[in-house]
């Protein structure tokens, strides 16, 4: 058995804790400023609650042992060196690992994802077959209510909540209808609550779509090859975090030339076919196109379809 000897590493656990503390402060203040939905999607929330609660209570704890004046043996009884840092250069490296994120999460405004992140991904012009897209496989429950109720396509993105930013996933057979709906409709909005289902749809769909009217809002994107005369109305797609942002968006062409990257626009005009990158996609040929300002939820949500 190991010999261990007690140390004092009060300054060690008073550090510590306070960091954990700035942590949970951090994201107090995402929660509080609703900021936090720039950076996740709103069913990992509680996952964020969570945290908070954890950081709280272990931070509270090492402030406690920072702060009491005895020492402390460091071992575990194992074979490993768990031991802090031995000099001064080495603690400092390790602790500004984590204070300087804390700091700037303080000192800095969150930015909204915008086209220089677009142009280093693969963008998903009239996004991508169901069969290819990401399918979210959900136990239904049969008591709860049909949360994709179809008049949610129609319900504003702006809502108080964070937590009821992100839909609920269609059922296979709301998707079906939703479709049909589509199909039937002369004009189409292309709304946020359902954008990446109605996006899936009309490229799935497309010889049937073209001559509809439909209206889409987004942020300008322009790939390198374009013409004057063509641009992405481009939207980010979120699964769970920024990190795995996806670009969604559909082509437009008309009188578009003088728009700079990243203004926020509203388009409405007629599908035509159109082809890029050897692939058949669909175009909006610009009837009326408007400036708006960004909504409070710039991102969209990849919620899947929900297997029964």
């Amino acid at each position: 058995m190991k010999s261990h000897q007690a140390h004092d590493f009060s300054f060690h656990h008073l550090l510590r804790g306070i960091i954990l503390i700035g942590f949970m402060l951090l994201l107090f203040k995402l929660l509080l400023t609703n900021n936090i939905s720039l950076l996740i999607a709103p069913k990992m929330i509680h996952f964020i609650y969570f945290t908070l609660f954890v950081c709280l209570i272990l931070g509270v704890l090492l402030i406690i042992r920072g702060t009491s004046g005895k020492d402390h043996s460091n071992h575990c009884d194992c074979d490993g060196d768990h031991s802090y840092p031995t000099s001064f250069s080495k603690g400092l490296f390790l602790y500004l690992l984590f204070i300087i994120p804390i700091t700037t999460g303080f000192l800095f405004s969150n930015n909204v994802l915008d086209s220089s992140v677009a142009m280093n991904r693969t963008i998903k012009l009239g996004a991508s077959s169901q069969a290819a897209n990401q399918v979210n496989t959900v136990k239904s429950n049969p008591k709860s209510n049909s949360s994709s109720d179809l008049s949610k396509t129609n319900s504003s993105s702006n809502t108080t909540s964070v937590l009821d930013d992100q839909p609920e996933p269609l059922t296979q057979s709301e998707y079906n209808t939703l479709k049909d709906k589509l199909l039937k409709a002369k004009m189409i909005n292309i709304d946020d609550v359902q954008y990446v289902n109605i996006m899936n749809i009309i490229q799935d769909n497309l010889k049937n779509m073209i001559g509809k009217t439909v209206t889409t809002k987004g942020f300008v994107f322009r790939e390198k090859e374009f013409m004057q005369n063509q641009m992405i109305v481009a939207r980010f797609g979120i699964t769970c975090c920024v990190a795995d942002a996806s670009v969604y968006g559909m082509m437009v062409k008309g009188d578009v030339a003088s728009l700079p990257k990243d203004k926020w626009v509203q388009v409405t005009g007629k599908i035509e076919q159109t082809q890029f990158n050897g692939e058949d996609i669909p175009v909006l040929k610009i009837d009326q196109l408007s400036k708006i300002t960004p909504p409070k939820q710039p991102y969209v949500f990849d919620v899947g379809i929900k297997i029964e």
